[in-house]
């Protein structure tokens, strides 16, 4: 059996124009391209339902400031992962 994860964090950074947006509620989503990174690994075990909550948090790469939010799907589309809130 395996060992499920009550709840992981996964981080990711965004321009000032698509924080604005994201901060707010206006895009309720991000994209990212798969890559090597643990994140990924995360995603993947949340889409098999081995994590119960993951939470994004994105961070505005030229201020800093991160906001948190429950992920409610994460969708897969070649080597691009959409992660919606």
């Amino acid at each position: 059996m395996k060992n499920k994860i009550d709840k992981a964090e996964v981080r990711f950074k965004s321009t000032p124009e698509y924080w604005n947006k994201e901060s707010l509620g206006l895009k309720r989503n991000t994209v990212r391209k798969a890559d090597t990174d643990d994140r990924f690994k995360l995603l993947r075990k949340w889409m098999c339902a081995d994590i119960d909550k993951l939470v994004v948090g994105i961070q505005n790469t030229m201020t800093g400031d991160v906001f948190f939010r429950d992920v409610k799907d994460v969708s897969r589309f070649d080597d691009y992962y959409i992660i919606s809130w």
